[in-house]
């Protein structure tokens, strides 16, 4: 977490023009720990506050994640038991494999599959690049940010998760979203902690508050994909239906006071 001193540096509001610096190495692998609070889904939800850890192969374009749901939400999932609930994640080779316990009865399996289109698979490896080459590279995305008209200001030094690091303030509003983040990097430029906020359409506001600590860069992880025999393969196009059914029960939900 931020050191209080941390704090303090955050209310002078310096603009930050970005020099280029001596080329980082993009990062190979990473550990992270994750917490997500999300308002204004529906009024029956409240803020869901989701938590959770991960490990990402950035070579090998593989990721696995834990997140635990809360009752709120986990209510939602066909069998829930009421409680809150782990799922669990991995995305390897276009195929992501998740792992829901109280889908497993129904299904008869532990995990499921879901084989992406072939376009989100074409586009995977791209995208795994990008990441590691951002994660490696903060002033990458400073100047990214700057480029696209959004606000950068310094926050100076501080230790961050036991890290001595380096802050920036990012403030942008683009067509109907508004965000602010705050990042966090050390001696060699890589992320160690982002801090992000934001706030989606006009009058009704759907809020998002992120925090995700980075360990681990260049260190083993293991990210293992679950043995067939514990796998259910299901279509895309079957968990898309039930996700787009779910979300329309919490819209109606929402504004069920309206009427």
């Amino acid at each position: 977490m931020l050191a209080p001193s941390a704090s303090a540096k955050a209310k002078h509001h310096v603009h930050v023009k970005t020099a280029p610096l001596t080329a980082t190495a993009p990062v190979t692998t990473a550990s992270f720990t994750f917490s997500v609070g999300v308002s204004g889904i529906g009024k029956s939800l409240g803020t869901i506050n989701l938590s959770g850890s991960g490990q990402a192969d950035l070579v090998n374009d593989a990721v696995s994640v834990s997140v635990t749901l809360p009752a709120s939400v986990a209510k939602l999932i066909p069998g829930g038991s009421g409680g809150s609930e782990t799922v669990n994640a991995v995305l390897s080779g276009g195929t992501v494999y998740v792992q829901i316990p109280s889908l497993a009865t129904l299904l008869g399996e532990p995990w499921i599959s879901l084989a992406l289109p072939s376009s989100a698979t074409t586009a995977i490896p791209g995208i795994f690049t990008t990441v590691g080459g951002a994660l490696g590279d903060v002033n990458e995305i400073l100047t990214f940010a700057q480029s696209h008209h959004a606000k950068v200001t310094s926050l100076g030094s501080s230790m961050v998760d036991g890290t001595s690091a380096t802050g920036s303030q990012v403030s942008a509003r683009v067509k109907g979203l508004k965000l602010s983040a705050i990042l966090w990097a050390n001696s060699s430029d890589q992320l160690v902690q982002a801090k992000v906020n934001a706030a989606v359409g006009a009058g009704h506001h759907i809020g998002i508050s992120a925090v995700v600590d980075l360990t681990g860069y260049g260190g083993p992880v293991t990210v293992t994909v679950p043995n067939p025999s514990d796998v259910r393969a299901v279509p895309l196009s079957v968990v898309t239906s039930v996700l787009g059914g779910l979300l329309h029960n919490v819209h109606l939900g929402h504004g069920a006071k309206k009427h």
